[in-house]
């Protein structure tokens, strides 16, 4: 954007100063936005041509000539030269803390989020790495985000694919779920993990057909194992990690995000970011349940609405795990009945092993109780992760304490039991003041949406899922059917109830553009429709990324419009989003990020 301070515009405000229509020094806007559509998100095809800001707020946005007489001496004059400007991005739903540490990483998504479609793909980037930074011997070599469902062959890489990468580097590679991990030789021997080593309770070492030599892939609580070879980084190394993600977040155009599954280590880290100044957006967290302890808890109940740079808003239940991953609990059978061997993951929550990565060796000891997957049937549907007891005791807590709750439930069976224990605690007395969140809610059927929009509670949807897995969901997991219904945006929409949309980072990546996109279009990677009718409009998608967004997180007083009075958080655009053609929106760049009124992104000044 170019910048500049006309000759015109000081001799209007000399003008302004000695004439009736005073304006004074002190009201002087630091900067004003013009020569572009500026796009409100107060209503559909609300825009205006001007936009002032002073001391990190909103003080004008309107008519140019209502507008440039708060313009002064030193203002910034600040043409959008056609490109748009819009509310910061609102993140509803992600994992900040793991994403930190996977931009520190090889990264290994899988097309279309990322590039890697084979594994000779994942193998090509890890020597790619190594011969980059040449570490010496023994030095540990990280990647994440690979996906065994996404990749050619159809497997995860085994412990011979990544000996061929290096044998005198430990490897480790963490699952796009973040519960599953592939290891090399060296790895598997650090931890030493043999063909002797027995299975944990509730994990499972993958071996080698016909031998119990493990073959390098570890599940669930069978990843502890690596737990005390793993390198810690320093504290100066975490905050270094952690201010980095951030910054590609603000690279995404987002002002707001999410740690929505806090262990004790994170808010610790997360604190710490905070005091030291190096957050350059706002962060709320939500720690998991399982790790509560009463001090945590009375914090929560006194200061979760105040706004911060980084607070904690909520409390986050777990009470399942993915579809993609066979451990979302259904109330029907899954389309394609998985193996006695089929691999089972969720994306419900951290790995232990990540978080390590992260904090230093701070990791979470239970997140919840563990579960036996049930051997996989001809009826199988998957399993829930916490006992309705369970829930009904954190909602109850939650509700005495007046605290909001984030719930987490892929599967239609899982959101069944968080609506039996909300009738159970709550009766006939709903809690919209709390605004509790549903997140993924990825199969919720007409009767559950109708129940929700009753008691207030908010659906955050998840659509990129359409877009990356959604061949799979029709071809697979759910069936032509459910698959269609998947994310139902258009449903809950059209029953009054106010919606948000979320990418889950680390597990789809952080572009919001993305997201909405795919709640747009419905197109599935192969190009297929999905269930076309939900699909909602660019307005109803980007409201839920900016004003509803802000309502979800009790801050729609300060942010998620452009309007005098709230928080200068902003996003320049290459192109006008609620204007160009709907299946351009994931074409649209992020030129700039603002955050109070100082530019983040570019980081440079200007």
């Amino acid at each position: 954007m170019s910048t500049r301070n006309t000759a015109l515009g000081i001799l209007a405000a000399t003008i302004l100063i000695t004439g009736s229509n005073t304006v004074a020094a002190d009201d002087f806007a630091d900067a004003i936005y013009f020569g572009g559509p500026i796009v409100t998100m107060i209503r559909d095809g609300d825009r205006v041509e001007a936009l002032a800001v002073r001391d990190g707020r909103i003080t004008a946005a309107g008519r140019k000539d209502d507008v440039l007489p708060t313009q002064g001496p030193a203002t910034r004059m600040v043409d959008l030269e056609g490109h748009a400007l819009l509310p910061g991005f609102i993140d509803a739903h992600s994992h900040v803390v793991q994403q930190a540490l996977k931009f520190s990483v090889v990264n290994l998504d899988p097309y279309p989020i990322g590039d890697v479609k084979t594994i000779a793909d994942i193998q090509r980037k890890l020597r790619a790495r190594i011969e980059e930074t040449k570490p010496e011997p023994g030095k540990w070599v990280f990647g994440w985000g690979y996906d065994d469902t996404g990749v050619a062959e159809g497997r995860h890489p085994t412990r011979e694919d990544l000996d061929a990468v290096s044998t005198e580097h430990p490897i480790l590679l963490m699952h796009i779920s973040s519960h599953l991990m592939a290891a090399n030789s060296k790895a598997l021997e650090l931890a030493a993990i043999t063909a002797e080593t027995p299975d944990p309770e509730g994990g499972k070492i993958q071996r080698v057909p016909g031998s119990n030599e493990p073959n390098g892939v570890l599940e669930e609580k069978a990843m502890g194992f690596m737990l005390g070879t793993l390198p810690s980084p320093t504290p100066e190394r975490s905050l270094e990690m952690l201010a980095y993600g951030l910054r590609k977040y603000a690279e995404a155009g987002i002002t707001t995000a999410q740690e929505g599954g806090a262990v004790p280590g994170m808010l610790k880290l997360l604190e710490r970011g905070a005091e030291a100044g190096v957050l350059p957006i706002d962060v709320v967290s939500y720690p998991v349940f399982a790790t509560l302890d009463d001090a945590t808890l009375a914090r929560l109940a006194a200061d979760w609405s105040t706004p911060a740079r980084y607070r904690m808003g909520g409390i986050k239940l777990v009470l399942d795990g993915s579809i993609q991953g066979y451990t979302a609990y259904l109330s029907k059978p899954y389309h394609v009945q998985p193996g006695a061997d089929t691999e089972v993951d969720a994306d419900s929550c951290g790995s232990d092993v990540g978080m390590k990565m992260v904090l230093g060796g701070d990791t979470m000891e239970t997140v919840y109780e563990a579960h036996e997957a049930p051997t996989p049937e001809s009826d199988y549907r998957g399993y829930p992760n916490m006992t309705l007891e369970e829930v009904v005791k954190w909602v109850r807590a939650a509700d005495e304490a007046g605290i909001p709750f984030f719930a987490h439930t892929n599967g239609d069976a899982a959101t069944d039991m968080l609506i039996e224990a909300v009738t159970q605690v709550r009766k006939d007395r709903p809690r919209p003041d709390l605004r509790p969140v549903i997140i993924h809610a990825q199969t919720m059927r007409d009767d559950q949406l109708n129940f929700a929009a009753n008691q207030g509670l908010v659906p955050s949807f998840f659509p990129i899922h359409v877009q990356f897995w959604g061949d799979r969901h029709r071809d697979i997991f759910l069936g032509p059917e459910r698959a269609a219904r998947i994310d139902p945006a258009r449903s809950a929409l059209d029953r009054g109830m106010k919606i948000t949309l979320h990418h889950d980072a680390p597990v789809a990546g952080i572009d919001i553009l993305n997201v909405v996109s795919a709640a747009v279009n419905r197109r599935t990677t192969s190009g297929k429709l999905l269930g076309p009718e939900e699909a909602i409009t660019p307005y109803e998608a980007f409201r839920a990324v900016t004003k509803d967004a802000a309502w979800q997180y009790f801050e729609e007083h300060r942010k998620g419009t452009l309007e005098a009075g709230k928080l200068a958080d902003m996003v320049i655009l290459s192109e006008d989003p609620l204007a160009v053609d709907p299946m351009k929106i994931d074409q649209i760049e992020v030129l700039e990020t603002i955050k109070e009124g100082k530019r983040i992104y570019p980081d440079h000044p200007g």
